[in-house]
């Protein structure tokens, strides 16, 4: 079968290479998944890289997540059937053509949602929905900050903002991409080419400041999030885009008793309860089945193109992930 491999960390233009594998088979308690579509995330890029939180031991094979059908069954799988659509849930090197998954961490997809859809369910619409929803609490008419708005996981963002109520303040770089969000029903946008943060946000929020916000870029745009947090305001770090450290004014965090604190998706799915990471799947699964939830998608290559593929989802100012299919 075919792989993307690298055999070092590195420059994915440099170390990403497609190879022919032997297939894996399906264990006791396990499930072969014959894979259908993956997106390429800024997590898999740095995990090539050598730099994500979690790295795997080399020679390896990237992708956290994707979606497919069910190849073959385990001895002892009982609940699953050849030809269901499945999300494996918890498991990596998902660029291949297979995957082997225990049943257990396999889950099936409703009719509704569509290949697409399914294949991007962890990384942004889960965390996306996590941060805002469990961590956050964003309660109907309040106000949520978000950077990197323009990024799939903002775009989430809107949608889950649209079905619980909350406003958002959506911070992007260029005019060009504050006209899109518009149309998608972003309150306010903050371009930061322009506008200064904290006075926008102050304007906005009738001097009070910001009461909750969700940070992916980092540096000084992060820093100037963290001025505009109000009292007892609190920011949740979940990316670092920029790759620059975040200068924080620590007198102000005093003086305010606000609060800035990461978030990773991996943490929450080791420590959350089996039963709560059911529930939340489960009403994930029910938003992604009445469209609710839609994580645009921008492109679409085959595993050979892997290499065109990283490149287009490296471009700034994209509409949708990319994906690997086939």
């Amino acid at each position: 079968m075919q792989s993307v491999r690298f055999q070092e960390f590195g420059s994915p233009a440099e170390v990403l290479r497609v190879e022919e594998v032997e297939k894996p088979s399906a264990g006791a308690g396990q499930v072969l998944v014959k894979l259908r579509a993956r997106p390429i995330n800024p997590s898999d890029l740095l995990t090539v890289q050598g730099i994500y939180g979690s790295l795997p031991e080399l020679p390896a094979t990237p992708g956290l997540e994707g979606m497919g059908e069910v190849a073959e069954l385990g001895e002892g799988v009982k609940h699953l059937r050849a030809g269901q659509r499945v999300i494996p849930l918890g498991v990596s090197g998902t660029w291949a053509e297979y995957v082997v998954a225990p049943a257990a961490r396999l889950i099936p997809v409703p009719d509704p949602v569509s290949d697409q859809t399914a294949a991007q369910f962890v990384v942004n619409p889960l965390t996306a929905w996590l941060m805002t929803v469990e961590e956050l609490a964003v309660q109907p008419g309040e106000w949520l900050l978000q950077t990197a708005a323009g990024s799939t996981l903002g775009r989430v963002v809107l949608q889950i903002a649209k079905q619980r109520g909350f406003k958002t303040i959506n911070v992007v770089r260029r005019r060009q991409q504050a006209e899109e969000l518009k149309t998608l029903g972003a309150d306010e946008v903050i371009c930061t080419d322009e506008e200064d943060i904290p006075e926008r946000v102050r304007e906005i929020t009738g001097r009070e400041g910001l009461q909750k916000a969700i940070e992916a870029v980092g540096g000084e745009t992060g820093a100037a999030v963290v001025d505009a947090l109000g009292r007892g305001g609190v920011m949740l770090v979940y990316g670092r885009l920029s790759g620059e450290p975040m200068p924080v004014d620590g007198g102000r965090m005093i003086f305010t008793s606000s609060t800035v604190r990461g978030f990773w998706l991996g943490e929450w799915m080791r420590a959350a309860p089996p039963e709560r990471q059911q529930a939340v799947t489960g009403e994930m699964l029910r938003a992604m089945a009445t469209q609710e939830i839609v994580p645009p998608v921008e492109a679409e290559y085959p595993l050979s193109e892997i290499l065109a593929a990283v490149e287009h989802s490296e471009r700034p100012g994209r509409s949708g992930k990319v994906l690997l299919v086939g």
